[in-house]
């Protein structure tokens, strides 16, 4: 049964439908989603009670940011309030509804996007070196693009090689999920398991830690992986090594650029991509647009054939 914490107060009852609202239609509410609910309410507690239960007063006041808070998190705790006066506009309670667009996070961090040669060279240095581990983690990471942490935690069991699936279990924001993976990998994976985790116990970790029962943690994983992009001479404009995320930054834009050659909208695609990565929402995947070339070729010639039919065929 999904997550949901005990909610108490005035607003107690309306809190608590609209997690069950949301679980029920499949969406996610994180423990995260719900602590900003938890905060909202005991902020309304403190006010006069109005049938709207949010106007446009209150909703200013939940949604100011606070002292030291990151536009992230102010972000964070915005799409969670607007979400709510959506929910009560549709139970028949006629909350004010913050415009979207509201409260936005700058980003400013551009990706090192790692290309099929740097990867291979990186896979490379990995092989040439004693430990087993590091070259299945990086083929893992390149061919499906899981998050380190997701890697981290997988056992041996949550690989099928009947339809060469990897199963992700209560991973960032508890979604879990199976994602299909290739031929070739499936079969580097299947003799990896055969030769260094053997004995057919699907709860042993696929990459065990030191201690007995263990696994690898995230950071361990990470430290080491960084020596090796360090030694292939895959580094960032600064010099340093990129960070292992990059490597699912990657796979994404990968992903999107093959879907669109094959002829998908990317607009379309970008539904597909965000199930198989396990983001919370589609907004996620949008982010990686602005690194596809074929997305702003495409926006280009949309461009052109407006400019053509408005201003005449010799409109450049």
């Amino acid at each position: 049964m999904p997550m949901r914490i005990e909610f108490t107060g005035e607003y107690a009852s309306l809190m608590g439908d609209y997690v069950a609202f949301r679980q029920n239609l499949g969406f996610v509410m994180p423990e995260s989603s719900q602590r900003w609910l938890l905060l909202m309410a005991e902020l309304l507690y403190t006010m006069p009670l109005i049938p709207e239960v949010i106007d446009r007063e209150r909703a200013e006041e939940i949604a100011a940011k606070r002292d030291g808070e990151s536009e992230r998190t102010r972000q964070s705790r915005f799409v969670v309030l607007r979400q709510f006066c959506l929910y009560l506009n549709r139970i028949g309670i006629g909350a004010y509804v913050p415009p979207a667009g509201q409260v936005k996070a700058r980003v400013d961090f551009v990706p090192r996007i790692v290309s099929e040669r740097e990867m291979a060279r990186i896979i490379e240095v990995a092989e040439g070196r004693r430990l087993r581990w590091p070259p299945m983690a990086l083929k893992i990471l390149w061919c499906t693009g899981i998050r380190i942490g997701e890697l981290s935690a997988l056992t041996v069991g949550d690989f099928h090689r009947g339809d060469r699936s990897l199963y992700i279990a209560h991973a960032k924001n508890d979604r879990s999920r199976i994602i299909p993976v290739s031929e070739s990998l499936a079969g580097e994976l299947g003799d990896y398991i055969d030769e260094h985790v053997p004995g057919g116990d699907s709860c042993r970790w696929l990459f065990p830690g030191k201690d007995p029962g263990t696994h690898r943690n995230k950071k361990a994983i990470g430290n080491r992986l960084r020596g090796i992009y360090r030694e292939a001479g895959v580094l960032t404009d600064e010099g340093r090594p990129i960070r292992t995320h990059d490597i699912r930054h990657s796979f994404a834009i990968a992903a999107l650029e093959k879907m669109v050659g094959q002829g998908r909208d990317v607009y379309v695609a970008l539904p597909l991509l965000s199930t198989f990565m396990g983001h919370a929402n589609i907004y996620d995947t949008e982010y990686y647009l602005r690194f596809l070339p074929s997305a702003h070729r495409a926006l280009l010639e949309q461009e052109a054939q407006i400019s053509r039919a408005v201003f005449g065929g010799d409109a450049l």
